[in-house]
């Protein structure tokens, strides 16, 4: 299976996230998210994609972020699987009908999401961002944290406010490129250290949420032994 990865910042790779679906055996196709547009074919011929993190914000306005939303919300409409993690999940929500707002401060660190469909989304994930979506009534909630919504699900496609493909190296630059008074009240060397001790012992955890996401997504991958 071949998976497009639309790569929206090279801050925000598919990190762990990557490694277990090269374990079910997906192929995976990394493209730049900024330059989307004289890549189509290759978004064309993948059998998943997935939309990755940004610093930008989807309400920004560039030409390639409105590229990108025109190019899901055509890809969701015709039935093709897609998930959008972070950025890329508000990149979903607004190309299924919702909207983006900031939430006038950062939601950074490790935690357990209480409000959840199913013990799968609980976590704890790390989360690492400034805004939130508002969803068409027609998408499906799966979980929610601190007034926002932190996993949806609409026909094939699945967006994760949280971000399940983070490791040591992710949560390093977030911590560089954050301005110091937004980090006030995170513990930012303790995120970190635990970070890098679930790449490891999270694996369990990440496995069981990829299930389910290419599950609601339609896909077919074999479960590494």
């Amino acid at each position: 299976m071949r998976v497009a990865v639309l790569e929206n910042s090279p801050l925000a790779p598919i990190g762990l996230l990557g490694a277990a679906l090269e374990r079910r055996g997906a192929r995976l196709d990394i493209v730049p998210g900024p330059g989307l547009a004289a890549h189509r074919d290759r978004l064309d011929a993948a059998d998943l994609l997935i939309s990755l993190g940004s610093p930008k914000a989807v309400y920004d306005g560039d030409d390639w972020i409105r590229w990108q939303v025109a190019y899901v919300g055509q890809a969701v409409a015709a039935g093709r699987p897609v998930l959008g993690i972070c950025f890329g999940a508000q990149l979903l929500a607004a190309a299924i009908g919702g909207r983006v707002e900031a939430t006038g401060r950062l939601h950074a660190g490790w935690g357990e999401i209480e409000d959840v469909a199913a013990p799968v989304w609980r976590g704890p994930w790390v989360r690492w961002h400034g805004d939130h979506v508002h969803l068409p009534p027609d998408a499906e909630v799966l979980a929610r944290a601190d007034d926002t919504i932190q996993a949806f699900a609409f026909r094939r496609a699945v967006g994760l406010q949280f971000h399940p493909e983070a490791h040591a190296g992710c949560v390093a630059d977030w911590i560089g490129m954050t301005p110091p008074e937004r980090l006030r009240g995170v513990d930012a060397a303790a995120e970190l250290a635990l970070t890098r001790e679930r790449e490891t012992s999270h694996a369990p955890v990440r496995d069981a949420l990829l299930d389910e996401v290419l599950r609601r997504c339609g896909v077919t991958l074999p479960v590494p032994a």
